[in-house]
């Protein structure tokens, strides 16, 4: 048996051993929440106001396709009355144990409180082909929506609909919260549209194709991916393919998320004078970035201040 299987089983043993501890239980009658990033947590939280209790899994800062699994997460799952998840395969490589070993009906796909956030969404991404030569593909398509500028309606929508679904009590309540945050969404997109004039056309490079969604809606143009295929680290020859692609077309600045700024884009920074933008992935990824507005603010923002454009 690998260490890697004999630290889950140790894990998920030590979990269950804390769910059969005396006063585990939730001393709240507040509708217990967990999504599994702070972008749906987050809106869990402004849309269920008082009425809801939440639990994010992933700090922020993580590598979503590799959430550092604890056994908070099972404990929390087993109490869970909702369930919020992205979808598309995002947390398909640490969810399904975990959702597994908590059994908790609930929240079992299929359930009421189960909730896969990326329903009815329009995809970009779907693989021609599902070999893992291709690298960590995603069968669906890209699952990193809630970097789309209109993403966080989407999301906002299928939050407001479950909290509905699983506690109509307090639909007044879920109704008059989804509506304010709908009213402040509209009134700091009139600042997005106004940047995203100034960003059209402009070229960009990734590591990874979290951004994909972004640079879409924004009409921006990314040229090459450090990444030669979604997973894969690049070699010194995918490295010195992208810097010469780089120094070819003008581009001069490289997105990344924390959990990709490494030596390698360093390099392709110094080799091509570009500029390192770290970006978030998701809420809690920056200081600045609070809640799926303030996120969204924050990356328009330091996309303009990367192209030196005037800011509104």
């Amino acid at each position: 048996m690998s260490t890697i299987k004999i630290a889950r089983g140790w894990l998920f043993a030590f979990a269950l051993a804390l769910l059969a501890l005396p006063g585990s239980a939730a001393s709240s009658d507040r509708l217990r929440v967990v999504a599994t990033i702070p972008d749906l947590g987050t809106l869990a939280e402004e849309i269920g106001g008082e009425h809801v209790q939440v639990r994010s899994l992933s700090k922020g800062t993580e590598n979503l396709h590799s959430v550092h699994v604890r056994p908070s997460m099972l404990i929390a799952l087993s109490k869970a009355d909702l369930f919020l998840e992205m979808g598309l395969s995002m947390e398909a490589a640490w969810l399904p144990e975990l959702l597994l070993k908590a059994k908790n009906r609930r929240i079992e796909p299929g359930q009421p409180g189960f909730q896969n956030c990326s329903d009815g969404w329009k995809v970009i991404g779907v693989p021609l082909n599902l070999s893992r030569k291709e690298g960590d593909v995603h069968p669906e398509g890209n699952p990193h929506f809630n970097l789309d500028p209109e993403g966080g309606l989407h999301l906002a929508a299928k939050v407001h609909e479950a909290l509905v679904r699983v506690d109509p009590m307090h639909r007044e309540a879920y109704d008059r919260n989804y509506e304010a945050w709908k009213k402040r969404l509209a009134e700091r997109s009139k600042r997005w549209k106004l940047i995203a004039k100034g960003l059209a056309g402009k070229k960009l490079v990734v590591y990874h194709s979290e951004y994909d969604y972004l640079a879409q809606r924004l009409q921006m143009d990314v040229i090459a991916s450090i990444e030669p295929k979604p997973g894969i680290p690049p070699s010194p020859s995918d490295v010195a393919g992208v810097v010469k692609k780089m120094k070819a077309e003008g581009a001069k600045v490289i997105l990344t998320a924390a959990w990709s700024n490494n030596r390698q884009i360093a390099d392709i920074a110094r080799k091509t004078g570009a500029r390192v933008v770290e970006l978030p992935n998701q809420v809690k990824g920056a200081s600045w970035a609070n809640d799926w507005i303030d996120l969204m603010d924050g990356i328009h923002t330091n996309l303009a201040e990367a192209f030196e454009l005037e800011l509104p």
